[in-house]
């Protein structure tokens, strides 16, 4: 017990720093400095280390998964660069150097204390160590697991194989889940997730298992899976406050867009162009969503066109709208005075590689463009999921003859809109509806997945118009009416139907029409803007959805099935040999291929 005694000090030490300066720790009350007993650990502490190391490593997760189904902006041109070996190093100490001895010191103050119940402690530790074990083989396939947590016997553990470690992480959510069925709950105090809510616990635990038989397509275990998370309360997420200092509790990617310099994140075209539609407002397929997600600085970006509102009358009958095409800037968007990509010429990327209609400005795919003053025109995050602004600016801009640019009054700035009190997404009840809707295409349940794919659009949409409520200062006007939402859900829900199962592609390879899962896959991904850990590997599993833009770089190199290992291992542990190359298949991975990669 003496070796794990010096463990735990180390652990314990790592987590109070977390919450407390270092005068206030004790050290002649322990007996020992290098002997910490179990009975003097803080399990409280143990806990709350783990569970923000977790929200961290989530953040990363959902970074890369983001990026490569463009939800967000991917920069760089080359997968292999873009992915090396420093991609997961954050994620690998986290979960390796503190949350699996954190688990095992909760474990052993259990042991040292029978008489206190620590039985919530450990179904929180097992419940999200075994989603972040499963990450790891899907982002990286083969990892140590049963030599893990051991230095004294294996201070180089060799790694398992992938699909045992995934058995292992499932065997981890069932033990979770019996620790949560022991306890009624510790309190608000230590549950930075359910509030000391061992039933949401529960919930999450079995869209866990779900989310496991799904990857792994045993998709009649998802068709029937039940007590999984259905209801926007019961939503796993971690909520942000929106104190500045001392700490920043912010949204973090409030804190970087929400400046006084102005706004430094690129959006993805892709991920707007499907939302907005090609006149906003003005036409029946935008996206209810829109304004919630992303905040507009500017009114018509170099090389598009955006829309006005002729007030006075000065080209025709006064409220007339009018088209206006913007000519290139190549001091603040380089591309638009550069011809359109050879690859992407007679493609829909084509309309969306450099510009974006309506204002919009983000970035395609790969662009690795150095950045220019965009910082006040660029567009921002919004008050969805990340605290932000709401986008009030009507889609046709009030022009009275002055100049649009100068009057536009729409910039970001500090304590704008909701100080950043936003969320992570990590599973929402939206997510659970497109994971079973995937599932029931698959046997072919049409039926059944068209109502999930209803439910899991109306899950969202409530769920992302309830964050207009953060930004209460600004005007709503323009926000979608219930009537306009259901219209939309119904066009959707109308179109999936119509949809062939499967489609051809183009020469291009874009399908010349969307299929059934084009449409789902684009639909789940909207849903999960912001939290968008499980893109990845639907992307990997399926193939879909067909419609993602495009690399602005012609040869990017391979998609990645895998990334490759962290460098702070493969540096210190020779039995762990690095790859060359981002093409080692996971073992659900059967090797499907989306055109668009």
């Amino acid at each position: 017990m003496k070796k794990l005694y010096k463990f735990l000090l180390i652990s314990v030490l790592s987590s109070v720093t977390l919450f407390y300066s270092c005068d206030t720790i004790e050290l002649e009350q322990l007996t020992s400095p290098n002997a910490l007993s179990p009975e003097q650990a803080d399990a409280d502490l143990l806990l709350n280390s783990i569970q923000l190391s977790y929200r961290s490593s989530q953040r990363t997760f959902q970074a890369v998964s983001a990026d490569l189904g463009r939800i967000d902006y991917m920069f760089g041109r080359n997968y292999l660069e873009n992915y090396g070996d420093g991609t997961l190093n954050n994620v690998w100490n986290s979960f390796y150097s503190n949350n699996l001895p954190n688990l095992q010191a909760i474990a052993a103050i259990d042991a040292a204390n029978p008489y206190k119940d620590y039985s919530y402690h450990l179904g929180i530790a097992k419940a999200l160590q075994a989603h972040t074990l499963m990450q790891l083989v899907d982002f990286l396939g083969d990892v140590p697991f049963s030599e893990a947590g051991n230095p004294a016997e294996f201070p180089k553990p060799n790694v398992d194989d992938d699909a045992t470690v995934y058995e292992a992480a499932i065997a981890m959510l069932s033990e979770a889940k019996a620790h949560f069925n022991a306890t009624s709950g510790i309190g608000t105090g230590n549950d930075l997730f359910y509030d000391g809510d061992a039933t949401k616990w529960i919930k999450l635990v079995n869209t866990l298992e779900m989310r496991a038989n799904l990857t792994t397509k045993k998709y009649a275990a998802v068709t029937s899976a039940t007590g999984t998370i259905e209801n926007t309360e019961d939503d796993f997420q971690f909520q942000y406050g929106t104190n500045v200092l001392s700490p920043d509790t912010r949204h973090p990617n409030y804190a970087n867009d929400y400046t006084q310099s102005g706004a430094n994140i690129y959006q993805s075209n892709w991920l707007i162009d499907t939302m907005v539609g090609d006149f906003g407002d003005f036409s029946a397929d935008t996206d209810p969503r829109r304004r919630y997600y992303f905040y507009r600085q500017n009114w018509r970006t170099p090389g598009s066109y955006a829309l006005f509102e002729d007030v006075n009358g000065q080209f025709g009958p006064p409220g007339d709208v009018y088209v206006s095409n913007g000519s290139g800037n190549g001091e603040t968007l380089q591309c638009s005075l550069q011809d359109t990509p050879t690859h992407l010429q007679f493609t829909p990327d084509e309309d969306i590689w450099c510009s974006l209609a309506l204002g919009y400005w983000g970035r395609l795919h790969g662009n690795d463009e150095g950045t220019p003053p965009d910082n006040f025109t660029r567009t921002a995050v919004g008050v969805y999921p990340s605290g932000g602004s709401f986008d009030f600016r009507a889609d046709a801009f009030p022009f009275v003859g002055d100049s649009p640019t100068a009057t536009f009054g729409q910039a970001v700035g500090l304590g704008n809109g909701g100080g950043g009190a936003g969320i992570d997404p990590i599973y929402l009840a939206s997510y659970v509806d497109f994971m079973k809707a995937e599932a029931n295409l698959a046997l072919g349940n049409v039926n059944v997945a068209a109502d999930h794919f209803e439910a899991g659009m109306t899950k969202s949409i409530t769920k992302v118009q309830s964050f207009g409520a953060l930004d209460g200062a600004a005007d709503k006007s323009e926000a979608p009416d219930a009537t306009t939402i259901a219209d939309f859900i119904a066009a959707k829900v109308a179109e999936f139907k119509a949809a062939d199962a499967t489609s051809g592609l183009d020469s291009f390879g874009f399908p010349v029409e969307k299929d059934k899962m084009d449409l789902l896959g684009e639909q789940y991904f909207i849903a999960m803007y912001g939290g968008a850990g499980d893109a990845f590997n639907f992307v990997r599993r399926t193939g879909y959805p067909r419609t993602l833009s495009r690399s602005v770089e012609s040869n990017p190199g391979a998609f990645p099935r895998t990334v490759l290992y962290p460098s702070v291992e493969v540096s210190a542990n020779g039995n762990i040999v690095q790859r060359t190359d981002l093409s080692t298949t996971v073992f659900w991975d059967t090797g499907v291929v989306n055109p668009a990669n």
